[in-house]
């Protein structure tokens, strides 16, 4: 499964994103990305949560920027221009969630000597449910949106989407159900805009954060 998708679907991935004129982001600029999906989670629930209850920027950076270059091989991870006012990041069909060592050797220890031995509990608790949910859901036969970001100074703007019709559109195509999660209420009603129902909300263990989980059937095409 694994083999197919970094042969096949991956790269037609890209390719349909390319073609939307859209800016496939070089692993040499996930750090620059990290920094757009910190100020946009400026008190995102899920990352005050991840920093002890009050939202750290250093800690919410480090975090995104491991996770990016971790699953940069199999991801397709793409801005809407090179200006990176806003990016996506989605993930093949056989996602199951980071793996240890990977994470480690891109940036989790320095992650955990800012943050604390207490964020890598945080963070393996809410994968677990986020991954149970998933499989649940897909049986993770689908196309994963890990992350959807955009700085404040451009929101409103009309990125998120120009980041998303493109992608949907590719699973539209290869007959592939979507799949994300979120875990502000308010963002449920955005993603209900581009064709998601929500399946499931429930707590992360011994947290008060709500985690949203959402899936998108394929489109019939025109």
């Amino acid at each position: 499964m694994d083999e197919l998708v970094r042969k096949i679907e991956v790269p037609l991935a890209r390719n349909a994103i390319q073609k939307a004129g859209l800016y496939l982001v070089p692993k040499e600029r996930l750090g620059e990305l990290a920094e757009v999906a910190m100020d946009a989670y400026l008190d995102y629930p899920l990352h005050n949560w991840f920093c002890g209850g009050k939202y750290d920027e250093e800690t919410s950076r480090l975090l995104m920027e491991v996770s990016l270059k971790t699953m940069t091989e199999d991801a397709v991870i793409y801005a809407d221009s090179e200006e990176l006012n806003g990016f996506a990041a989605w993930l093949p069909l056989g996602f199951t969630g980071n793996k240890t060592l990977p994470f480690m050797m891109n940036g989790g220890v320095k992650l955990i000597l800012h943050a604390g031995p207490s964020i890598i509990g945080k963070l393996l608790t809410y994968e677990n449910l986020a991954m149970k949910l998933k499989e649940t859901y897909t049986n993770h036969v689908d196309w994963y949106l890990y992350n959807l970001s955009v700085s404040r100074k451009a929101q409103g703007k009309g990125i998120a989407s120009k980041l998303m019709r493109p992608m949907l559109q590719f699973c539209d195509m290869e007959n592939m159900v979507c799949y994300l999660e979120t875990n502000k209420e308010s963002n449920v009603s955005l993603y209900q805009h581009y064709g998601f129902q929500l399946a499931e909300q429930k707590l992360i263990p011994k947290s008060n954060v709500m985690h949203y989980a959402m899936t998108r059937s394929p489109k019939p095409l025109e």
